[in-house]
């Protein structure tokens, strides 16, 4: 039909990525043995900062048809042992179905963001005019978001998976601290939408009760859409919050 693939190839996303070529297209990401999770530069016991992409169930913004919504944000994290003056990465997706709009600064009074989002790459560069320095942090805190926008080809109920191709961070006084990273996913649906028909709606209730009272089963990805109030349970408290959700709208 026109197209033509090459099974066994390599796309290198960077020096720690890569995606295989295979009969329905591109396979991945993979890992080079050499370096560390999600194609970052994973310093092990001796990294000084980890920085982190949060998950996403909660999608925002219009649907443009096929109950694909418009974008959705994606937090991102940092641990760090040391003050951190600058941060600059370039997180890829795969499938490629998720363009980044823009990044923004959860610091916005000292820390500038700035992105671009180039060749499937969302480049984010977060940095302060005035010299401040994100403090020292043993908990995950969060300090920047990311505004993704959702192709049309993106298949509902499916996850992209997000990953650092490339992860620099500086201190105060421009060296580089040893870094390691951790993806993340952005789950293509609603919270509460159990049934994957795009819409949150008394279908939804029906199969949570289902489930509860030993009736039907839930696939993993329709738990997670169930489990409203995120503790890892289906019970009574989703189904009062599902139903909020309902007569809200």
């Amino acid at each position: 039909n026109g197209e033509f693939y090459c099974l066994g190839c390599e796309l290198w996303l960077s020096d720690c990525a890569y995606l295989e070529c295979a009969e329905n297209g591109w396979d991945g990401p993979f890992e080079n043995e050499d370096c560390g999770d999600d194609g970052g530069d994973d310093g092990g016991e001796d990294s000084v900062v980890a920085i982190i992409i949060g998950e996403t169930t909660g999608i925002v913004g219009d649907m443009p048809g096929e109950g694909i919504l418009y974008g959705v944000e994606v937090p991102l994290y940092y641990e760090s042992t040391e003050p951190i003056g600058g941060i600059q990465f370039t997180i890829s997706d795969s499938p490629d179905w998720a363009s980044g709009v823009e990044m923004t600064s959860v610091f916005e009074d000292c820390f500038t963001g700035n992105s671009n989002d180039v060749n499937g790459g969302f480049i984010g560069i977060l940095f302060s005019l005035e010299g401040c320095n994100l403090d020292a942090s043993e908990s995950l805190t969060h300090f920047a978001t990311i505004t993704y926008e959702l192709h049309e080809n993106a298949e509902w109920g499916s996850e992209i998976e997000l990953f650092f191709s490339q992860a620099i961070v500086a201190d105060g006084s421009g060296y580089a601290l040893s870094v390691s990273t951790e993806g993340g996913s952005i789950n293509v649906s609603v919270l509460g939408d159990v049934s994957s028909d795009s819409e949150v709606n008394v279908l939804d209730v029906v199969q949570l009760v289902a489930f509860i009272l030993g009736n039907s089963e839930l696939t993993d990805i329709q738990q997670q859409f169930g489990d409203l109030n995120f503790d890892e349970n289906i019970d009574i408290l989703d189904i009062i919050l599902l139903v909020t959700i309902i007569l809200d709208s």
